[in-house]
């Protein structure tokens, strides 16, 4: 074994290590298109205690040491989030959440809403906001707004309440006037506003304190789509348990529960859809029947939503348009077209895929790889998902892990001059000589049926060809 590989190898050895142990810690797991930025924390870590990354690992081993985990957790952890980000869920909650809860609660009793990873303080503030203009100020009963993080160093940005630049760009100006004063060259929150909201650091790994049940309201968006399904499973179960028959939990749109977590029933709220734990019905207890059956009747959860055909053709549309919208450089819109369709379903996975093409077009490459990930959990054999984290790899400088995805894409789709074209200047940039001539000939050749000025994903197939010719000259002499 020569001395790069030897190296390479201790390299992605220490990553998955450090990855695995976060996991264990927090709940996020950061893949190998993240190994950079986990290298980058590692030796940070090991550098400012003056010890070598391979002591370090061993020691964090050893110690199982919560304080360092959380350090390096700040470092890897993402906290860029905006104000009303995902507007039609704040839409459902202001217009028909809020007024139902205040219609069916007791006068005085208190309406609770938790914001599950708060990050900055954007999306608890954004509650508060909500609750104001739904049910009015001064507030016809009291509301209060629960959030918390992981994250020390977002909490103390939370607790500051000053905001400036692309986070407040879906605000409106009257929301600026009315919950904002001037502050610099920044906005503040009013005291008001602030006293709607309690910050705390939380992991959401960890049990639930007694006084987080009965919460009405979860707000956990782009959150457990860094989790592994296990993880997922475990915290949407311990949610359900705490929260009140009735309750709403809104995810990021990305952020399905199909065939992760079948006890939430979905509706459509507002054009948005929002997660609810139904009231139970009582149990048929029938004397006649054995004991173990009664209980049978009373714990059998309801039948998963059918699917009408309807929707499934509508879902067959959006994937349609939604394609034409993302080949086109359209993210934007592709992604308000995508807000609207339930994910569940056949569709589910190839929305989250071009879902997913459409983030990272805006350059969300964390979200864009976790959502293509979460797409082949739905279903392996979804192309897109594999050709969207195999280019992420390759715009990342990991060409050798791009071609393992690109040729799982391939083996599915084996008629795509794209895949292998991908395939060629990944095998180029890894110094594959023979492998790129061969691709560059794989895609000329799954060409000859294309007219030259038809657009593939956006790239025109006479400038394919060209490129491809280019190289199998250059390659070939």
């Amino acid at each position: 074994m020569s001395e790069v590989t030897r190296r390479l190898n201790f390299q992605t050895d220490q990553t998955a290590m450090l990855r695995d142990r976060l996991a264990r810690y927090c709940g996020v797991y950061l893949d190998d298109s993240r190994r950079n930025v986990l290298q980058a924390a590692l030796s940070c870590r090991s550098a400012a205690l003056g010890i070598n990354p391979e002591d370090y690992l061993q020691q964090l081993d050893l110690s199982l040491n919560r304080a360092e985990l959380q350090r390096l957790a700040e470092l890897i952890l993402n906290h860029e989030t905006l104000f009303f980000r995902n507007r039609p869920h704040f839409e459902a909650l202001r217009r028909v959440v809020l007024p139902e809860l205040h219609q069916q609660l007791p006068p005085g009793a208190p309406i609770r809403m938790w914001s599950a990873g708060c990050s900055s303080g954007e999306e608890p503030y954004s509650l508060a906001i909500t609750a104001l203009e739904a049910l009015g100020d001064p507030l016809p009963r009291p509301v209060q707004v629960y959030a918390t993080d992981l994250s020390a160093a977002a909490l103390e940005r939370a607790r500051a309440g000053v905001y400036r630049g692309r986070t407040l760009s879906n605000l409106s100006a009257l929301q600026r006037a009315r919950f904002f004063q001037a502050q610099g060259d920044g906005l503040a929150v009013t005291q008001p506003m602030r006293d709607l909201v309690r910050y705390e650091q939380r992991n959401l790994i960890d049990p639930f304190p007694a006084e987080m049940h009965g919460i009405h309201i979860v707000f956990c968006q782009n959150v457990t789509i860094y989790f592994q399904l296990d993880t997922c499973r475990d915290l949407m179960a311990r949610i359900y348990g705490m929260m009140p028959e009735g309750g709403s939990l809104f995810l990021g749109f990305s952020e399905t529960l199909w065939n992760i977590f079948d006890r939430f029933r979905w509706r459509e709220v507002a054009g948005s859809f929002v997660y609810t734990k139904e009231t139970q019905r009582p149990a048929v207890v029938e004397p006649d029947k054995p004991a173990r059956t009664q209980i049978a009747l009373r714990t059998k959860p309801a039948p998963r939503p059918h699917t009408p055909a309807t929707l499934r053709f509508a879902e067959a549309e959006i994937v349609a348009q939604g394609r034409s919208l993302v080949d086109a450089g359209n993210a934007e819109a592709a992604l308000t077209l995508f807000a609207g369709a339930p994910l569940a379903g056949r569709y589910a996975p190839q929305i989250l895929a071009l879902t997913a093409r459409a983030h990272a077009d805006r350059g969300d490459l964390d979200l864009a790889v976790a959502e293509a990930r979460r797409a082949l959990e739905m279903n392996p054999l979804t192309t897109d998902a594999y050709v969207l984290i195999g280019l992420i790899y390759a715009r990342q400088g990991q060409p050798l892990e791009a071609i393992k995805c690109l040729e799982r894409a391939r083996y599915l789709d084996s008629q795509a001059p794209l895949i292998s074209y991908h395939l060629a200047e990944c095998n180029r940039e890894a110094g594959r000589r023979e492998a790129a001539l061969r691709e560059y000939r794989n895609t000329l050749r799954a060409l000859d049926d294309h007219p030259p000025d038809q657009l593939l994903d956006g790239v025109a197939v006479a400038w394919l060809r060209e490129t491809c010719r280019h190289y199998v000259t250059q390659l070939g002499s």
